[in-house]
């Protein structure tokens, strides 16, 4: 089973767990789950980002409205609404401790049952509901990117490595855009990812952005790393000119895929899980994922390449804008 399809029925089972606890300890479950999502990076990375789109939401009127029967949404998207439930489960997780009773006292002021179990369930369902739809729905097209991104990369270093080096090795001056035609045309036959080649925003012309006529832009370029002119530096550019990108269409996600046509180990860093791919850095609102594709066609076997050189990336690199 797919690491999505696994974090989907993890957080649909979240929920039943919230929907069916005792009223009694209704504020000891939700301590339970915002535990969990605090423990899983993919749907911290989705609950930070969300909170980005309104950043000026009133959770105190939010939280008010619940126990004095004026509820109201200060939130005009579903990134705003998941933040606000976000925010009230966070509340009720750090006041359990010293109150036990918080769940079903904020429930009974928000239900008119006269039954505190059916109070606790009719806030699960009208409340907080909405946030595990929210993370169930955007893990699936997160990762749905990032499975097609991880297949591209498999694709291209198993079976086309010489047959697409070669076509940079015959054009050279343009070799960049022959991986990344590459790569558009991967993510719409095998992702379904409508991309379309240079578009202009304000910041210049993104190598593949996505799905500009809908809501929710696909923000992906791809970079040659040769090791030399085109070296850490050239990367760095890279991610702060996708950056800009995201900026432009509003985006707070993006996809840098690096092809590396050295021999080189590229290291990478990570504001996540150390080890997990793939590594992301977060800049200027906007979460970065690295994509490493390995494109030179090795010039022996592994058992007589003897060790690698490292090429590493750092945060610093990042941040500093003169790094060759």
């Amino acid at each position: 089973m797919k690491y999505q399809q696994r974090l989907q029925i993890a957080v649909r089972e979240r929920l039943r767990k919230l929907m069916t606890a005792p009223y009694s300890s209704a504020g000891h479950e939700a301590h339970l789950a915002v535990t969990w999502i605090n423990s899983q990076p993919a749907l911290k990375g989705l609950l930070e980002e969300a909170a980005r789109t309104e950043p000026s939401l009133d959770h105190e009127r939010f939280r008010s409205g619940l126990v004095n029967g004026q509820l109201t949404w200060p939130s005009r998207t579903e990134e705003g609404q998941a933040t606000l439930v976000w925010g009230l489960m966070q509340h009720i997780a750090n006041a359990e401790a010293n109150n036990p009773d918080i769940g079903w006292q904020i429930a009974s002021g928000y239900s008119t049952h006269g039954n505190l179990q059916d109070n606790w369930r009719e806030l699960t369902e009208d409340i907080l509901r909405p946030l595990f739809d929210f993370l169930s729905e955007r893990v699936g097209a997160e990762s749905s990117i990032l499975h097609t991104l991880e297949r591209y990369r498999t694709r291209t270093e198993w079976f086309d490595r010489e047959e697409l080096y070669a076509r940079f090795e015959a054009n050279r001056a343009n070799g960049e855009e022959v991986y990344n035609l590459d790569l558009q045309r991967f993510l719409f036959l095998e992702g379904d990812h409508i991309t379309h080649a240079k578009p202009r925003s304000a910041s210049g012309e993104a190598d593949l952005i996505g799905d500009l006529d809908g809501r929710d832009p696909l923000v992906c370029d791809g970079k040659i790393f040769d090791g030399k002119g085109r070296g850490k530096g050239y990367l760095v550019k890279g991610v702060h000119q996708i950056v800009k990108y995201a900026h432009d269409y509003g985006q707070h996600t993006a996809y840098l895929v690096i092809y590396n046509i050295t021999d080189k180990l590229l290291e990478l860093p990570t504001d996540g899980t150390p080890g997990a791919w793939p590594p992301y850095t977060e800049l200027s609102g906007v979460r970065v994922y690295f994509i490493h594709v390995r494109v030179a066609p090795p010039a022996t076997t592994a058992s007589k390449a003897g060790k690698a050189t490292r090429v590493t990336l750092t945060h610093h690199d990042l941040t500093n804008p003169d790094i060759t």
